[in-house]
């Protein structure tokens, strides 16, 4: 698994190089168009498209992430295609942020990656799943403890530094799955840390670090597979 996700991180940058030699970033007029061609319900292109347009303005997501995973949506049947993207709608209803460019924490990404291992398609929706319900379950805690009291709750608004502390405290408790509650914490704090001063200002995440406890990432994850009790 290590040797598949430092591959994963070295074909990124070589992207990016292609790029600084002059080929044109990908526009969000791209991404569209591609949407519009794609074998799915005029319904939900409909519903997506000026959802991908405003997080492109708003920097939910990346034309060129959002292309690469519509790519390689597109050739698998109809009913997986749409079984994705739904989810992608919900997330983006709600302000989520689903891409972080070519590197990050990000559902886009995660996607892509599952794909490009060649993992079966059921455990790439499941995947794709749970780690929306953990930022739906995220948000919740977060409010509940009173860590944040703001966010943005429709992907037209600016994004605020609390939409990030969401997308890495829902990133860092799924990685982390399975781990008793303490052992879980121990793992999020240490992701948190690391993130400090760096993705997330020390303002936004010490408020956090001083409350994160056992409890709470036991919460997330509760709320993460009982969605009936958020």
């Amino acid at each position: 698994m290590k040797w598949l996700a430092l591959l994963w991180a070295l074909t990124f940058p070589a992207w990016g190089q292609v790029q600084l030699l002059g080929v044109p970033a990908t526009t969000s007029n791209e991404v569209l168009t591609f949407l519009q061609g794609m074998e799915i319900s005029a319904e939900l292109k409909g519903t997506l498209s000026p959802l991908l347009s405003g997080a492109f303005a708003t920097g939910r997501a990346t034309p060129h992430v959002s292309l690469l995973l519509l790519r390689q949506l597109s050739p698998r049947p109809r009913e997986q295609v749409e079984e994705a993207l739904t989810v992608f709608q919900l997330a983006l209803a709600q302000g989520f942020i689903v891409d972080t460019g070519l590197t990050g924490s990000s559902l886009m990404n995660r996607v892509l990656m599952l794909l490009q291992m060649g993992q079966p398609w059921e455990q790439v929706v499941a995947d794709l799943k749970l780690r929306y319900n953990l930022l739906v379950a995220t948000r919740t805690v977060l409010l509940r403890y009173g860590v944040i009291g703001a966010f943005s709750r429709h992907v037209g608004e600016p994004l605020l530094p609390e939409d990030r502390l969401v997308l890495e405290v829902a990133w860092a408790v799924g990685d982390y799955l399975g781990q008793p509650p303490g052992a879980l914490e121990v793992q999020v704090r240490g992701r948190l840390m690391q993130l400090r001063g760096a993705v997330l200002a020390p303002a936004v995440v010490d408020p956090l670090l001083m409350v994160l406890c056992p409890e709470m990432v036991q919460s997330i994850v509760v709320l993460a597979f009982q969605p009936e009790r958020r």
